[in-house]
């Protein structure tokens, strides 16, 4: 059986871990150092997979407090993450959200049998970062239980991960969770977007999630549009999209917004039920109420 995570060298000294078709981390190496941003769901540990790609020392920063990002903290000694997540971190993560997104990973296994076989013969799509695999032998659902310590340290707007040669400056862009971040690497221009930026559906459904602050969020990246030569995405099947991507996440927004878009009812990950608008390239989810009150602005 395949290993739960899939490795792949991008660009020189950063590399995508995914969880194939769940969560995409990231392991930039620096002269000196290493950091893994966000470290997935726990399912199975993550550090082994780090470790034979680099022997530096590995610091961990997590874009945003959300389970399905920090469930190998506990692998790892030095954390850091956003100070308004720091709280929320070490919250306990409901039995349920944990079951009903473990059984949105056994459809997606489901999902991805019934499309195979097209995909090999016509669409050429599906490869090893985002064809799901099965749960891991010797995996517990019933004992898979996510509770991070409380981070080494926290961040800010405009911090600098310095990693020797090679430096990650924080931007805070809040929308998808108050304490969401992305980091931009200014020597390659990479940007790594967090859960601000997806190929997929955007999630700006949550309790936590306010629609007009993402929609400035995504407005600020779009400014980078012309700085950046590649954005590195957490979420879905394409691990890297090009730069002007960050240009029609921010339209797309602005659409929303001024209730110019059509909506339809969808799911999301753990089965609430959501509103989506969606666009070419990605999707914006929001909470019914919310979709209501904008198309009635």
């Amino acid at each position: 059986m395949a290993s739960w995570h899939e490795a792949r060298e991008i660009s020189r000294g950063v590399w995508s871990i995914a969880e194939p078709s769940h969560v995409n981390m990231w392991l930039i190496e620096g002269r000196d150092r290493a950091v893994l941003l966000d470290t997935g769901l726990g399912i199975a540990r993550v550090r082994p997979v780090v470790e034979e790609l680099t022997t530096k020392p590995v610091s961990v920063v997590n874009t945003h407090y959300h389970f399905d990002h920090v469930g190998g903290n506990h692998e790892f000694d030095d954390t850091a993450i956003h100070e308004a997540g720091a709280a929320l971190l070490v919250e306990p993560v409901p039995r349920e959200v944990l079951d009903r997104y473990l059984a949105y990973a056994l459809e997606l296994v489901r999902a991805a049998e019934h499309v195979r076989e097209a995909d090999g013969r016509y669409f050429h799509l599906l490869d090893a970062d985002s064809l799901p695999r099965p749960l891991p032998d010797g995996f517990d659902p019933a004992a898979w239980t996510i509770a991070p310590p409380a981070p080494s340290r926290t961040l800010t707007e405009g911090d600098v991960v310095d990693l020797g040669g090679r430096a990650l400056r924080v931007l805070h862009t809040p929308g998808h969770s108050g304490d969401s971040i992305c980091l931009l690497d200014d020597a390659s221009g990479i940007l790594f977007g967090g859960d601000t930026i997806n190929t997929g559906p955007i999630y700006a459904q949550f309790h936590d999630s306010d629609v007009a602050t993402f929609a400035k969020s995504a407005a600020r990246l779009a400014e980078l549009k012309d700085e950046v030569t590649m954005v590195a995405v957490n979420h879905f099947g394409r691990t890297t999209a090009a730069p002007y991507l960050l240009q029609e996440i921010s339209d797309g927004f602005d659409r929303v917004l001024s209730g110019s878009t059509p909506f339809r009812q969808a799911h999301d990950c753990i089965g609430e039920r959501v509103t989506e608008a969606v666009f070419d390239r990605f999707s914006i989810l929001l909470a019914p109420a919310v979709a209501q009150r904008l198309h009635h602005t």
